[in-house]
């Protein structure tokens, strides 16, 4: 494997990573600019996209390296190992990704006072 296909192989991961990118930069400028309307919540949402971008720039560099790894050494049976380990990790961060973002979710609410009614979907009490 030359450097060309290294270069695509990383190109081709990266692109598909390119609509999840997109949107963790759209929502980090939505976070900063509401900043001071929730910054408990904008904090964690903020760590959250920031995990999954990170995620969508790291996992197709360390793809690339280690299938240029498998390639080269000739040791198949450990890189099917080391591909799921990959694989592993990529999905614990992406998991950690959703934690935060629940996170933000509930960050800074205050508890519905006790006694207070609830409105149902006709809008009566």
């Amino acid at each position: 494997m030359n450097g060309n296909d290294e270069i695509r192989m990383l190109a081709s991961l990266f692109a598909v990573q390119i609509p999840v990118l997109v949107i963790c930069f759209v929502a980090c400028v939505v976070i900063l600019a509401r900043w001071k309307e929730a910054p408990k919540a904008a904090l964690w949402a903020l760590l959250g996209f920031g995990v999954a971008a990170l995620i969508g720039f790291i996992a197709p560099a360390a793809q690339t390296g280690l299938q240029t790894w498998i390639r080269q050494s000739g040791h198949t049976a450990e890189g099917i190992q080391a591909m799921a380990g990959l694989g592993f990790f990529w999905s614990v961060l992406r998991a950690i990704s959703y934690l935060l973002l629940l996170i933000a979710i509930f960050a800074g609410r205050s508890a519905v006072a006790a006694g207070t009614a609830v409105t149902g979907a006709s809008g009566q009490r």
